[in-house]
């Protein structure tokens, strides 16, 4: 029976290492290896509005490397590290012309007026844009096309008036899912370094 339960749980911990990022410090990527592990989403197409005030087509980013994240503008919590850390990582991609970052509001009230100021506050760039469009768009591609969890804060007297991911997210240059990289819990700073890696491997190919 011990040998039983030992077996038991190498057979957890395997399952556990099959659930880690596709990209390693110690580990080199072997592209077919990873496709078979880690299975890959291609997010769909979608059309929101920029910042700019003009509609922003998810072709855009045909052929670039790019980061993604869920925000809202006046969110009192989580986006303060989120979008923290997704200045630092425009900033430290300064170099990499085709490389670019997407942050998309999940409040439709975040009009392009105030994502301008938001941008602003962040340091962005033209490569950095920030998206805005109906609640009801934005809910489907963040939840069906991103795989994060986006909803509703129903709770009474709630600060946060959405529940959404901390999550950056890479997206490779044929709009395929690579990683998701927690920017907000306590590997935020080693999730950040490992995302700058991934991107600057993903950039070479």
């Amino acid at each position: 029976m011990k040998t039983l339960a030992f077996l038991a749980v190498i057979a957890l911990v395997g399952c556990e290492q099959k659930s880690t990022p596709p990209f390693t410090e110690e580990k080199p990527v072997n592209p077919l290896a990873d496709m078979l592990e880690h299975p890959r989403y291609t997010v769909p197409p979608f059309t929101l509005t920029e910042r700019s005030g003009q509609p922003f087509d998810s072709t855009t980013m045909g052929g670039k490397v790019w980061v993604v994240d869920f925000f809202f503008a006046t969110c009192p919590g989580i986006c303060t590290a989120l979008s923290a850390e997704a200045q630092k990582v425009h900033a430290a991609t300064a170099d990499l012309r085709d490389v670019a970052l997407v942050s998309i509001s999940t409040d439709e009230r975040d009009t392009p007026e105030i994502l301008r100021a938001y941008a602003e506050r962040h340091k962005a760039d033209t490569r950095w844009f920030f998206l805005t469009g109906k609640k009801a768009d934005v809910f489907h591609l963040g939840n069906d096309g991103f795989k994060l969890v986006l909803a509703d804060n129903t709770a009474v007297d709630a600060k946060e008036q959405f529940i959404h991911s901390g999550m950056l997210v890479l997206i490779d240059r044929a709009g395929m899912i690579r990683g998701y990289y927690d920017a907000v819990g306590p590997d935020a700073d080693k999730n950040r370094e490992r995302l700058i890696r991934d991107i600057r491997h993903i950039q070479k190919q």
